[in-house]
């Protein structure tokens, strides 16, 4: 004779059992899904100078020859940022007004990159290469990249600073004076190289490393300064290629770390 009584006190035991081994299982899974690390990541911020200030747009400073000068623009290229064979990424644009200091944050290991490489702007092919083509999150895109793309004239500036000055060391403050520089064309490509790098450790596998643009050095120059009473227009045009290059070679030594 079948005691279902029996039968339904096994049934629930089962049951019971059954359910109480799924919801184990599955809070393994849950709890091995929190364990896992995140993925390490790299950030590269610039922080602008002057001199041993922090530079904010549309304030004021005064240059070495005593002139009055305001920043209002500082936009830059890196390009095929690396550390010999260990690609970081392809392109990050600098744009001081828009995105503060980040110059990017990325995917990456620290121990790969004790050193990077960079062109100040970008490489002949890809500065020649159709900008809609680009991925939509590449900062060559044309949707991404603006006002750092000619149209007149196929190619992308790599350095682009816009500011006005008073040239006339008086009482008055009048800053009526612009200067205006978009470099770019390939015979100005520059390279940037930095070593012995300082990541610094900011929590949940994410690290730093610090780099600087100081624009007083930019403006001084290691071996010519830029005098903005005399030089202060640049489009990369044929006739104002000595200023062109002087621009780049000025802003690749004020590129340094922190």
């Amino acid at each position: 004779m079948i005691k279902f009584g029996n039968m339904r006190s096994k049934l629930s035991i089962i049951l019971f059992l059954a359910l109480g081994f799924a919801l184990y299982s599955c809070g393994e899974d849950v709890e091995a899904e929190f364990d896992a690390p995140a993925p390490s990541s790299l950030r590269i911020s610039v922080q602008p100078k002057f001199g041993a200030s922090d530079l904010f747009l549309d304030s004021i400073y005064t240059s070495s020859e005593g002139y009055l000068v305001k920043f209002t623009d500082l936009k830059f290229y890196l390009h095929e940022i690396r550390n010999e064979s260990n690609a970081l990424i392809n392109a990050a644009l600098f744009d001081y007004r828009e995105r503060s200091t980040l110059l990017i944050e990325t995917l990456g290991e620290k121990n790969k990159f004790t050193s990077l490489q960079a062109n100040l702007g970008v490489g002949s092919e890809q500065n020649h290469s159709d900008p809609t083509l680009f991925s939509s999150e590449s900062w060559l895109n044309i949707s991404n990249s603006n006002d750092m793309h000619w149209d007149w004239n196929p190619g992308y500036i790599f350095v682009k600073i816009e500011g006005k000055t008073d040239t006339i060391p008086d009482a008055i403050q009048e800053l009526n004076h612009n200067f205006v520089f978009h470099c770019g064309l390939d015979e100005n490509l520059q390279m940037v190289d930095f070593t012995g790098l300082d990541w610094i450790d900011q929590g949940d596998n994410l690290s730093e490393l610090k780099l600087k643009l100081d624009l007083k050095a930019f403006l001084q120059g290691t071996n010519e300064s830029i005098d903005l009473k005399s030089e202060f227009t640049s489009h990369s045009a044929p006739s104002q290629e000595f200023l062109t290059l002087k621009v780049m070679q000025n802003f690749k030594e004020a590129l340094m770390m922190l």
